[in-house]
């Protein structure tokens, strides 16, 4: 018997105040909601990623050694896309991560760090149709 194929996933982060987690995730970040439970909202971040605030009883809550990043195809318009929202960065998009990583970091309002990020390694597996765009 082989392991099947994850067809899709969900990231979940928990918060106390999930409806201004939720809404920065669909009003600034602009990440469609696909779902209301009422004690979780959960976004849409790819054809088959998916990110979940939640206030639940009973979870973790924190951020510490937790990071979201979302691959995009150009860091430097999401950057200004976002900086328009009114996000602040810790800093314009940078070549830090490494060679292959160009990216720029910031938080939500509950203090989860997140980054936006082009993974320019030829290994990765990008979406059909495109590879990395920086050499």
């Amino acid at each position: 018997m082989r392991p099947q194929f994850i067809e899709q996933n969900v990231v979940w982060l928990y918060s106390d105040d999930m409806e201004a987690h939720a809404a920065f995730y669909r009003d600034v970040l602009g990440l469609k909601e696909v779902l209301d439970q009422g004690v979780c909202h959960i976004f849409q971040v790819s054809p088959t990623g998916f990110l979940g605030v939640c206030n639940k009883e009973g979870r973790p809550r924190g951020t510490k050694g937790m990071m979201v990043t979302f691959l995009v195809e150009d860091v430097e318009e999401m950057y200004q896309y976002l900086l328009a929202r009114g996000v602040e960065f810790d800093g314009p998009p940078n070549m830090k991560g490494g060679r292959n990583v160009y990216s720029a970091f910031f938080k939500d309002p509950i203090g989860y760090w997140l980054e936006i990020q082009e993974f320019n390694d030829p290994r990765w597996v990008y979406p059909e149709g495109r590879g990395p765009r920086r050499g």
